[in-house]
């Protein structure tokens, strides 16, 4: 009997350890033919099968950009951005969570000591699988995590009725139109990503639309149907009548980019320079639309200025010599530690490394030898950094970075941090030189407790090149026109202090 009784609880606990692996509910859709399936997360685990376009596994697990999906019997891992994740949407309505801002973060844990496991964007909505305190669990997009109850709001949804056609609104008063941004874009039924696709519409096409809720806009298209589309992959394309003849705008920045069409992702036509100035015919979203070269073309609105106001200064001309000087370049972070994420996937370790190459090329322009702390996304551990640059014959010691400010948090700008007090000069010389050859905001010197400052024998300063926290600033610093700015204002700040 009690050998019985044995059997049965091994049996009962090996099945409730078996029912608690599916995590998640959510479907992975698979994007792409002959994709690898590996035994952990990542390319460096071994391949063992492979998955097809169109083909749907359940998520069980997510580690970073990895899934683990049930497969044939048994368990592996597939890239998350091979995969299109479909939300289970078994429970269509009850109470739910929405997201009252842009880049909530989801935590693995209940408590800001919790990793970062992914983000919600204002209008998401979600529903609690559990609670406690003010956190709240969670699951989107395939990210089971939780996150703080006070940027959440909570509104009673009933089960979807709308048509096919995707129209939840008796309103058809046309308010504009507004012009696709991007390659493709999801029409969907609601304003949200858990919204059914009802079409796709592409980059150019310009549609009517008759209204707008949180970040989403709600427009017409084919035979009076409407649906939802991401409003901030769309830009609003301006009436030209309202357009005053006499508006014109000036460049800030040398090397700035004409584009055929209102994105980053168009041609560019051609390059012009700071102080140019163009009669603006009309604008959409945040783009000028210009007449350049005969033609017409769109530039920046966040790099020009619009007329009326006053013009900056021209960009000083680097001079002097670094003739008998070793500089130490430091590129944050690399590797496994990617530093910031910004608002458009930019990782902070490239930016830095892709700087420090530019910055290398300008000191050694100016006579100077450059040692460099890593040449390759790679980590190098603070310790490492540090004791390369006591061992060094180096005359100064620059660590490069990007800043980020939390969500719902404004900030633009660059500083530069100093930790002993012989250091201060280097600083103070380093970053007025950045300020005036970028034209970004001075947000002045600051006394910084840093590893690689404070464990160094040598004149040592950190750099923060911007923040890539605002959309803004992020495509500014993500520019090699940029890159080249800051990094002659380094050098120019180096040659000063060494006067």
């Amino acid at each position: 009997m009690k050998k019985w009784l044995f059997v049965m609880v091994v049996i009962l606990t090996a099945a409730l350890f078996q029912g608690n692996e599916t995590v998640f509910a959510d479907q992975a859709v698979i994007q792409t033919d002959n994709m690898n399936v590996r035994s952990g997360p990542g390319t460096n685990h071994d391949s063992i099968g492979k998955v097809h376009t169109n083909e749907s596994y359940t998520i069980v697990d997510k580690k970073g950009d990895w899934l683990k999906i049930k497969w044939n019997g048994k368990t592996g891992w597939v890239a998350a951005w091979l995969t299109k994740v479909k939300t289970d949407s078994a429970s269509p309505g009850g109470t739910v969570y929405t997201t009252k801002y842009d880049y909530l973060r989801i935590r693995s844990d209940a408590g800001l000591s919790g990793t970062i496991k992914g983000h919600l964007m204002k209008g998401d909505q979600v529903q609690a699988q559990d609670k406690t305190g003010k956190w709240v669990l969670i699951t989107h997009s395939g990210i089971k995590g939780w996150v703080h109850s006070d940027y959440l709001t909570t509104k009673s949804v009933k089960k979807e009725s709308s048509s096919a056609t995707g129209s939840n609104s008796s309103d058809q008063t046309v308010k504009g139109k507004v012009k696709v941004g991007t390659d493709v874009l999801n029409v969907r039924s609601q304003g949200s990503l858990q919204g059914k696709v009802l079409t796709q519409i592409q980059r150019g096409q310009t549609y009517e639309y008759i209204g707008e809720q949180n970040r989403w806009i709600h427009i017409k298209w084919g035979n009076g149907k409407t649906g939802w589309v991401a409003g901030w992959l769309v830009n609003k394309v301006e009436d030209n009548s309202s357009t005053k003849a006499d508006t014109s705008i000036t460049l800030s920045y040398n090397g700035t980019n004409i584009r055929s069409g209102p994105s980053t992702n168009d041609k560019i036509l051609g390059r012009a320079h700071k102080g140019d100035q163009f009669q603006v015919l009309s604008k959409e979203g945040q783009w000028y639309k210009i007449s350049y070269s005969g033609k017409t073309a769109y530039v920046a609105g966040w790099i020009v200025e619009e007329s009326g106001k006053e013009s900056q200064t021209a960009t000083p001309v680097s001079s002097g010599s670094l003739n008998g000087k070793t500089i130490m370049i430091d590129a944050g972070h690399g590797g496994r530690d990617p530093g910031a994420i910004g608002r458009n996937n930019s990782l902070e370790k490239n930016l830095t490394l892709s700087t420090a190459q530019k910055l290398k090329n300008q000191l050694e322009s100016k006579g100077a030898k450059v040692l460099m702390t890593r040449t390759k996304d790679e980590y190098i551990s603070l310790s490492i950094r540090s004791y390369y640059a006591k061992r060094s014959d180096a005359d100064a010691f620059v660590s490069l970075h990007l800043n980020s400010a939390p969500s719902g948090v404004t900030a633009r700008g660059i500083n530069t941090f100093y930790y002993h007090s012989k250091d201060k000069g280097l600083a103070t010389s380093v970053q007025n030189s950045v300020v005036d050859f970028t034209g970004l905001n001075n947000r002045g010197i600051l006394n910084g407790n840093f590893h690689v400052l404070r464990e160094n024998n040598k004149p040592a300063v950190l750099v923060e090149l911007g923040f890539i926290s605002d959309a803004r600033e992020e495509q500014t610093v993500r520019t090699n026109q940029y890159q080249e700015k800051a990094s002659q204002g380094i050098t120019q700040g180096l040659i000063n202090y060494f006067k």
